[in-house]
């Protein structure tokens, strides 16, 4: 059952490898990203569906990121996606205010 969502994951970077060739591994720092977000907004009291939808937007804004430093900085595609994945991991912390949030 968790591979399920894993293979969401995996599908992701087979497109952006194989397909785009442009290596991106933003995934390693946006999939918990959306995590974050979403548990973030769960915990604040707010209806679970437009937090799934929160956190897709927020992981899909850390690729246009991605992309932008890529296309617009000229930064290699290669350092601009570990760039992202290290300043998400960041910006995660702090999107929570502290390592762990309890939905419970």
């Amino acid at each position: 059952e968790i591979g399920l969502i894993f293979s969401l994951v995996a599908l992701g970077v087979f497109i952006s490898f194989r397909l785009l060739r442009f290596p991106d591994l933003t995934v390693d720092g946006s999939f918990p990203l959306g995590g974050a977000v979403c548990a973030t907004l769960i915990a604040s009291g707010t209806d679970p569906f437009v937090a799934t939808i929160a956190a897709t937007f927020a992981g899909a804004a850390a690729g246009l990121v991605t992309g932008w430093l890529n296309v617009k900085l000229k930064i290699m595609d290669l350092l601009a996606s570990i760039l992202m994945m290290i300043a998400l991991y960041s910006v995660n912390l702090r999107i929570m205010g502290k390592p762990n949030v309890p939905l419970i």
